[in-house]
């Protein structure tokens, strides 16, 4: 039988994956285009290492996302801006990854988190990896608009 911490963890792992994957032929200038109107590479890339500090924050653990990024990449923002460079903004990701999977081995996935969309640690990991998929297919939209070759499917 297949226990519920290693399926989070191989969401979380395949999700990251692929977000990296999304990234590694892409230009500086490439990843900050904005394409018919679309926030471009970096902003999903920063978005989805913001959203996973909110996360982390919610479960009581440490989010190592600089404070500039609720800013730059939170709801409600994207298009043009004067964002990171795409390798920074790649290592913040890369770090909030490393600490939900600190918190996937830590914690009961039971345990309550105070947040509005779920009501547990486990729930609350599945959503992280949920949310990567939507922003993986939009970067793979954005990489189809940029010229760039189709990664899966």
């Amino acid at each position: 039988m297949v226990e519920p911490k290693d399926l989070l963890r191989y969401a979380l792992e395949a999700t990251r994956d692929r977000v990296i994957r999304c990234l590694e032929d892409l230009s500086e200038e490439e990843a900050r285009r904005v394409v018919q109107g679309l926030s471009p590479v970096v902003w999903q890339v920063g978005h989805l290492a913001q959203a996973d500090g909110v996360l982390l924050r919610r479960a009581g653990a440490p989010a190592p996302v600089p404070e500039a990024y609720a800013a730059l990449f939170g709801p409600g923002t994207g298009g043009q801006a004067d964002y990171p460079p795409l390798s920074q903004v790649r290592t913040v990701f890369e770090t909030t990854h490393e600490a939900l999977l600190r918190l996937l081995d830590g914690a009961a996935l039971e345990r309550p988190v105070d947040a509005p969309h779920y009501r547990s640690v486990g729930e609350m990991l599945a959503f992280s990896a949920y949310h990567r998929g939507y922003h993986i297919g939009k970067m793979a939209t954005l990489r189809a608009l940029l010229g760039k070759p189709r990664l899966f499917g």
